[in-house]
This record gives structure tokens, C-alpha cells and sequence, in this order.
């Protein structure tokens, strides 16, 4: 029997160098999210959501070299427009954070979340096209805790 989840996936055990690609990686994935908002007040909350990806960044390990697992498990899931690009930035922080051990600031997450929830309230296909986008990045990130032994 499991002590808890934070023990079975080891939190605090992680890489420095990784956890800090990690939180470049947000960085610019926040950062990226910018110039393709579809308004003044996304685009300031998102640079706000990567000012803290880059506090993260800032005060931890640098990076040594890239990672190429987390490269890899991300490449595979390609946003196609604002929507999913956010859905990708605000589940893979979260799903990344978990398999590299790392906490994260909660108010990124809890205004890209509260932003896709009411972006979704109305429009049902794009809830669904974000769900897929999802469960994608869910399957790439028990892929990736699966290959640095997180699971």
C-alpha cells in the first residue's frame, strides 16, 4: 500500500538541473502564449503566469543542458491555436511539475484554469477539443514518470 502519492513519485527527490529545464520550459511556453492572446487582459495575465515560471527559474538550479525527455514527450502534442496552447501551458506545467517533483506557484494555474472554464462554459466543442488535448498530455507525462522511474 501506497504512504502517499508524494512519497510514491518521490517529491523532493528530483534532479536540480531537470527541475530547472523544467521551469525554463514553462517560461517559455507562458511566454510564447503572449503574442497570440486574444486580448490585453490574457495577454497580461500570461506574462505574469511566465514571471512566475522564470521566479522559479530564477531561484533554483540553473540548467546544465536541455532535457531531452521532457523536449520529446511535448513535441508530440502540437497546439493548433490560442485554446490549446493554453490548455498545453496550463496542463503540462501542472503534469510536468508532478513526474519532475516540483511545486509551482498556484496562480498561474488558477487563472489559466478558471479562463478555460469559462471559455469552455459555452461552447461545448471547444470543451471537447480541449479534453482531447488533455488527455494527450496525460499520456505523454505517465509516459514520461514511467521513464525517469516516477510511477
Amino acid at each position: 500500500m501506497w504512504k502517499s502519492e508524494d512519497a510514491r513519485i518521490g517529491v523532493g527527490q528530483a534532479d536540480p538541473g531537470r527541475v530547472g529545464y523544467q521551469a525554463l520550459a514553462d517560461f517559455e511556453r507562458w511566454a510564447a502564449l503572449g503574442a497570440g492572446a486574444p486580448g490585453f487582459a490574457e495577454r497580461l495575465a500570461v506574462a505574469g503566469c511566465a514571471a512566475a515560471a522564470h521566479r522559479r527559474l530564477a531561484e533554483g538550479e540553473l540548467p546544465s543542458d536541455p532535457d531531452p525527455l521532457l523536449d520529446e514527450a511535448e513535441s508530440r502534442v502540437r497546439p493548433g491555436d490560442w485554446w490549446e496552447s493554453l490548455t498545453r501551458a496550463y496542463h503540462w506545467q501542472r503534469l510536468t511539475a508532478q513526474a519532475y517533483g516540483v511545486e509551482l506557484d498556484p496562480q498561474p494555474q488558477e487563472w489559466a484554469g478558471e479562463c478555460l472554464d469559462a471559455a469552455c462554459e459555452g461552447d461545448q466543442a471547444l470543451a471537447d477539443r480541449l479534453a482531447l488535448i488533455e488527455r494527450r498530455l496525460a499520456g505523454e507525462a505517465l509516459v514520461l514518470r514511467h521513464t525517469l522511474g516516477r510511477l
